[in-house]
């Protein structure tokens, strides 16, 4: 089912009928791709590794399991870069994660009850709650859950437990839905995160 932090929420306590949201973090939350990515491989570049020659080592890592302080390591060493640490590249790489969160939809999540809001994430626990507390998010949420396959543990579990509540599930991978028994959780909706213009949706 994956691995979770963060408090139980309060609603594990006491029951009112109220909307509950699980989103997911990368792309979602967190402009990854358009914009951490983006910094990273400018980064590399500062210090004469182009962005072909990273494309390589991050190919190689992500089937490992992708996590930056690998990646860093794995180039510096690769290209014999001795101009930066692992530890003073990756800091200045991590260090902007909170330029590169979704703002507009995250003031509508500080409208909502911390209880009523959860958060799944895909990948390697440890490097994914790091840019969860690096981007100061988390406090929003009752629980973070991590997985290294699919979201339906975590998704329908919740389901499970507010079956009288709707249930909303944001992701901007249709794949992250097909697995999902909507004829068993009947109170389960799902959203493609495809933009701002998805916001509306979420909340409606």
């Amino acid at each position: 089912m994956g691995e979770y932090w963060g408090k139980p929420a309060d609603s594990m306590c006491y029951h009112t009928s109220m909307t509950k949201y699980i989103f997911d973090f990368d792309d979602v939350l967190f402009f990854n791709t358009e914009k951490f990515k983006k910094h990273m491989y400018k980064c590399f570049e500062e210090i004469g590794v182009s962005y072909d020659t990273v494309k390589k080592y991050y190919a190689i890592e992500k089937e490992k399991g992708w996590v930056l302080h690998n990646l860093v390591a794995s180039v510096l060493i690769g290209e014999n870069i001795t101009s930066t640490s692992k530890e003073e590249l990756s800091e200045k790489i991590m260090r902007e994660c909170k330029n590169f969160v979704n703002n507009e939809l995250i003031e509508q999540i500080k409208k909502l009850e911390i209880r009523n809001c959860y958060m799944v994430t895909h990948g390697i626990k440890e490097y994914q709650l790091e840019k969860v507390e690096r981007t100061g998010l988390g406090p929003l949420f009752a629980q973070i859950f991590t997985v290294l396959d699919i979201k339906k543990g975590p998704v329908e579990m919740i389901c499970e437990q507010f079956k009288d509540d709707e249930v909303v599930f944001i992701d901007d991978k249709e794949k992250r839905f097909a697995d999902l028994d909507f004829k068993k959780y009947p109170n389960l909706r799902k959203v493609l995160y495809v933009g701002p213009e998805s916001i509306a949706e979420i909340f409606q």
